[in-house]
């Protein structure tokens, strides 16, 4: 033991200190590297780019592409598959432009062409259609189009007993835009199955009102002198 702490020999004692210190430094280095080469440092962590979840593109998405130029530069175009949910199923259409014109899907009104005729003068009769709101298609004809002309109770003329005045068409009716029908008055009675010789009508006050599929205008008056 002195011996440790005092050392022997021809040298400084200096000097036997410093070898045993390099000594000592060496034996801890080689434990050291022993410790992590057999100790199990553990492995290191695995890499999450090359096991991480499946990177390939999702159906519909689109996926670049590289072809080399006969120039030699590379150009790179994006193809992009169609999304089956954004075509149109086989039994889907596309709306029609305009509908069927109902009797609630209309505005009407009639005007005379004069308010005073003379007894047993024709009437022009002015029918005003227009869509409540949008656009839909109105046909014209007797079974959808009525006019009446009364007297108090009295109903002196009707389309429904002579059908030949309504001229047959089809309108396209527009919100805020009047389509005209004319039907002219010969300032007759009229009597079911429209025989002729019906008498003209009596000076007097008269109202005329139009019917478009159930859908009522306002009556009109004018005068017969």
């Amino acid at each position: 033991m002195s011996s440790l702490l005092r050392p022997v020999g021809h040298l400084p004692a200096s000097v036997y200190w410093v070898r045993r210190v390099l000594v000592l430094v060496v034996l801890a280095a080689l434990i050291f590297i022993l410790f992590r080469v057999f100790g199990g440092g553990g492995e290191e962590p695995a890499n999450t780019a090359a096991t991480g979840p499946d990177q390939s593109p999702a159906p519909g998405a689109s996926s670049p592409s590289t072809s080399v130029t006969p120039s030699g530069t590379a150009s790179t175009s994006i193809s992009t598959a169609s999304d089956p949910s954004r075509s149109p199923s086989p039994g889907q259409s596309e709306p029609a432009q305009d509908a069927r014109c109902g009797g609630k899907d209309v505005r009407i009104s009639v005007v005379p062409s004069s308010r005073t005729i003379a007894s047993g003068g024709i009437l022009n009769l002015t029918v005003r259609l227009s869509a409540v709101r949008g656009e839909c298609t109105a046909t014209i004809d007797p079974t959808r189009l009525t006019l009446t002309i009364s007297s108090g109770k009295d109903h002196i003329w009707t389309t429904l007993h002579c059908q030949q005045p309504i001229p047959q068409a089809t309108l396209i009716l527009a919100e805020g835009k009047d389509s005209i029908s004319t039907v002219p008055w010969d300032g007759h009675r009229s009597g079911p199955g429209c025989p002729p010789g019906q008498p003209a009508a009596k000076p007097g006050t008269y109202v005329v009102q139009a019917v478009y599929d159930w859908q009522a205008s306002t009556p009109q008056a004018f005068r017969i002198t």
